[in-house]
């Protein structure tokens, strides 16, 4: 194939996928669809207030649902546990096991065997959490729930997680795939119960947009039929999506470019974005007094492919405890409100706000053709002037 003929696909490929999704957005509005009250009430993203209260409830054989153990029997099949008894099973929330913490959910049958569930969305690890967990009932499974089914960040080195008898009962389970999916068959098995079936729907919806997942059939369908028309036009699109990192790179490249030149005076830049979407990736700054208190603030991201973007005051020691100096926490909360839970690492911090914590391909978008790094740049001062308070509390003790 001709050059010409190859970008005349490509370029075809982009203009279809414009068409339809202007035509799936007019579709989408007419339908109401963006009508969600997880998104409205803006509790997307509690562990604790939203995900592990609904999951508990759709997996109760006694759920104000009326389905029975369906959902809980179909949950099993997604996640391939065999041997326990869906209809005489219990579900409990925050169940404290004393000392060893709280279990986010637990299900229990009737035969006495145990279903551990510890559901992640933003929340870190606590040291040793599910070692604690382990250790309380080390015959129950343990299923550690994230967005993308991501393993604790230190499993290739944990000795426990590599013990024959914690990968025995350990399973990593995902929203993105395994969730979605359990879902979709319950879904189906709601026909007499649209209330329960709409607010799956919604569910799902939510959990794509969490993930990242395009939520729309329809416009996947029609495109897949273009992209598969012919051997020239799969190879466009194989170019096309091989683009994708370069694409990515080049919009935080200009993000950077931005940031840079916006930095306020007095504050120093150590650290931009790599635009590789690693985890952990930041941006990070820092002022003569806050290296003097070995601290740092920036703004980062907890998950790969720029998710779960935080900012905050970090501990450039990296110390195994928190630090017990509460004058950090007191200037941050002062100026953004109270702060999350404290990590060694990051001993006052907030998750960004919904619309800018994920930056997906809205958000992309956004930086490329909008002012993004004002958004970016109006935390940054606050930062400063919060590293300002505790460098002037220091020079005052």
């Amino acid at each position: 194939m001709s050059d010409a003929g190859f970008e005349s696909r490509v370029f075809h490929l982009l203009s279809l996928a414009k068409t339809v999704r202007h035509y799936e957005e007019a579709l989408t509005q007419a339908n109401g669809e963006r009508f969600n009250l997880f998104n409205i009430l803006q509790v997307d993203h509690y562990e604790v207030r939203t995900h592990s209260p609904l999951l508990a409830e759709l997996l109760n054989p006694k759920g104000s649902h009326g389905q029975g153990a369906v959902f809980l029997q179909h949950f099993l099949t997604e996640l391939k546990i065999h041997d326990f008894d869906a209809e005489s099973a219990q579900v409990d929330t925050e169940v404290s096991i004393g000392d060893q913490g709280r279990l986010d959910i637990v299900i229990t049958d009737g035969n006495g065997r145990s279903i551990f569930i510890e559901n992640k969305i933003r929340a870190v690890l606590q040291a040793k959490q599910l070692e604690r967990y382990h250790k309380h009932d080390p015959k129950a499974i343990l299923l550690f729930l994230t967005l993308n089914g991501d393993p604790p960040a230190d499993w290739a080195t944990n000795t426990v997680y590599n013990s024959d008898s914690f990968k025995r009962i350990f399973q990593a389970a995902s929203y993105k795939t395994d969730i979605v999916r359990w879902l979709e068959s319950c879904r189906k098995e709601a026909t007499a119960a649209p209330g329960v079936r709409e607010t799956m729907t919604q569910y799902i919806h939510v959990l794509q947009r969490l993930t990242q997942q395009n939520t729309s059939t329809r416009m996947n369908n029609e495109l897949i039929k273009a992209v598969l028309t012919d051997k020239e036009t799969y190879l466009a699109y194989a170019n096309l999506r091989d683009a994708n990192l370069a694409v990515r790179r080049k919009i935080i490249e200009k993000l950077n470019a931005e940031v840079l030149a916006a930095v306020p005076e007095g504050l120093t830049s150590t650290q931009v974005l790599k635009g590789n979407g690693d985890k952990y990736e930041q941006y990070n700054f820092s002022t003569p007094g806050l290296l003097a208190r070995h601290l740092s603030c920036g703004i980062g991201f907890e998950s790969r492919d720029y998710r779960s973007c935080f900012y905050g005051f970090e501990d450039i020691n990296h110390p195994e405890k928190i630090r017990p100096d509460k004058t950090i926490r007191n200037a941050f909360e002062a100026e953004f409100g109270a702060s999350d839970d404290p990590t060694p690492y990051w001993p006052a911090w907030q998750w960004m706000p919904d619309r800018n914590r994920n930056w997906n391909d809205e958000v992309l978008a956004n930086i490329q053709f909008e002012v993004f790094h004002k958004e970016i740049m109006s935390v940054v001062q606050r930062l400063k002037r919060v590293a300002d308070q505790i460098c002037k509390a220091a020079a005052g003790s």
